[in-house]
């Protein structure tokens, strides 16, 4: 096993990259998502790749699943990194910082955003050198008590969205607005502590946004995308900056 195994985790993630950039977001964003795998050797050659802080941070981890799933995400925030670059430096020399709010960045590079999620399916980073952005996903098969969470953290119009929809709909109407709230938060280099509220959506006729923050330009500043995928519901939102 090579110390820093770059070839081998640049293939694997080349190979199984999916390209889940909406068609209407092409111009301002690219989007990827890749899928978590249970097989230990990934793991293993993924972990050569990542710092020494980062492999500190996943030897916290009790379980297996969630320090392999750890790894395998931050080597895949490298590959994502390496890609927007264009660089084919060392994997283990992309070096992400994070803000007081958790945006992530490359210090070499200004006016480079970045946006990041996964869920236990797999993993979805996106970057954009014109827009800020921000992307979530969340797996579908959870069962969660949607129409109360949605009363308690959605906008009255937005709760109302998931009380009407059909039992066989109501979990990905909430996913849906979820990953796209989350998604705004992170576009505007906020996190949850910043509110949910901040932003309202609209799922109907199309995807749009009813309220966004004043200080951050409104909801004319913003285009929100759904991403529909088996089993999951993933959201990028781009804000002109």
């Amino acid at each position: 096993m090579k110390l820093d195994d770059s070839d081998w985790v640049n293939n694997l993630f080349k190979s199984t990259a999916e390209d889940w950039t909406p068609t209407t977001a092409r111009d301002s964003a690219q989007v990827l998502f890749v899928p978590f795998s249970d097989d230990e050797n990934t793991s293993v050659h993924c972990a050569t790749v990542l710092s020494n802080a980062e492999l500190v941070s996943a030897d916290t981890f009790l379980n297996a699943n969630d320090k392999n799933h750890f790894i395998q995400r931050r080597a895949f925030r490298k590959y994502c990194g390496a890609r927007a670059l264009g660089s084919t430096r060392a994997l283990r020399n992309i070096e992400f910082y994070e803000t007081d709010k958790g945006r992530p960045y490359l210090s070499s590079v200004r006016g480079l955003w970045f946006s990041f999620s996964s869920c236990q399916l797999g993993f979805l980073g996106a970057w954009s050198f014109t827009h800020g952005i921000g992307t979530d996903i969340e797996d579908q098969t959870r069962n969660i008590e949607a129409t109360e969470l949605a009363h308690e953290f959605f906008s009255e119009n937005e709760a109302r969205i998931v009380d009407e929809a059909t039992d066989a709909t109501r979990l990905r109407t909430f996913f849906n607005l979820w990953s796209l709230k989350e998604s705004a938060l992170k576009s505007i280099g906020e996190g949850l502590p910043f509110g949910l509220d901040a932003f309202e959506f609209d799922l109907s006729p199309d995807v749009h946004l009813n309220h966004a923050p004043v200080q951050y330009g409104g909801a004319g500043r913003f285009q929100a995308h759904l991403i529909e995928r088996d089993n999951t519901c993933a959201a990028l939102v781009t804000h002109l900056l």
